[in-house]
């Protein structure tokens, strides 16, 4: 029976037919990842899609889409005489949305979802590149707001970028009051930058900002009394206030 459902499935392509009984749902449920690849595939070529990064970028948007289902997914990819390694797809953004900051002292731990696939993701040599930025640097922002350090680190490291949306991460980080926060966004990790001297020791290089700070960071500061935020901004980065922050800084 199962096999009978899976094949009319994958020939209805019906978002209906799995809901229909609770039997007929609990077979969808316990479906392979081989039969979810195909039925992925499918209703995005019912779609019209065509070049493969609509095709990854949508398939990629359904819950049911985890890592096993991707390894089935790649050779449907290759067979159908794709090059699935030059294409560039956006990262889903219903893996960020329910993100929000743990309550009292509890941290993120480095293993929590949705870190296990985004490393499978990147990490993997046959899947093609994610463009981390898609959306306006939604998965970043939303990280950031949910203070998940394992997982901004990740973002930032495949190539995330702060300023996306005038720099709307970092000024939810100083809203959050966080220096540290504020640092890790701003400031690349130089830990594994260094030179030789020649005395033949090695020194650490400084790496240039990711973000070039400016004023509308340190008026936002200012106005939600994060004081080590502004002096950060103000002596460290040299950031100029304008007349209305300074004036608000010497009150």
């Amino acid at each position: 029976m199962h096999v009978l459902l899976y094949e009319v499935q994958l020939h209805a392509l019906s978002e209906s037919l799995p809901i229909t009984s609770r039997r007929i749902y609990d077979v969808f449920r316990s479906s392979p990842a081989s039969f979810r690849s195909q039925y992925l595939l499918g209703r995005a070529f019912a779609r019209g899609l065509q070049d493969m990064a609509s095709i990854l970028t949508k398939i990629l948007r359904y819950p049911i889409c985890t890592a096993e289902v991707v390894e089935q997914l790649l050779p449907l990819l290759a067979e159908g005489g794709s090059d699935v390694k030059a294409s560039k797809f956006d990262i889903p953004k219903r893996l960020f949305r329910s993100l929000a900051p743990k309550s009292g002292s509890i941290n993120w731990k480095g293993q929590e979802p949705p870190l296990p696939f985004l490393q499978y993701l990147f990490n993997s040599p046959g899947i093609p590149k994610l463009d981390v930025n898609s959306n306006g640097g939604y998965a970043l922002t939303k990280a950031v707001h949910a203070k998940f350090i394992p997982l901004i680190k990740l973002l930032l490291d495949n190539g995330a970028k702060p300023q996306c949306k005038d720099c709307l991460a970092i000024f939810v980080a100083i809203r959050q009051k966080d220096l540290a926060l504020v640092k890790i966004l701003i400031e690349r990790d130089d830990s594994t930058y260094t030179h030789r001297l020649g005395t033949g020791k090695r020194k650490r290089r400084k790496l240039e900002d990711r973000v070039t700070v400016n004023s509308a960071m340190l008026k936002a500061a200012v106005k939600c009394d994060a004081r080590d935020i502004v002096d950060y901004l103000a002596r460290e980065k040299g950031c100029i206030p304008d007349m209305q922050t300074l004036h608000m800084m010497t009150k």
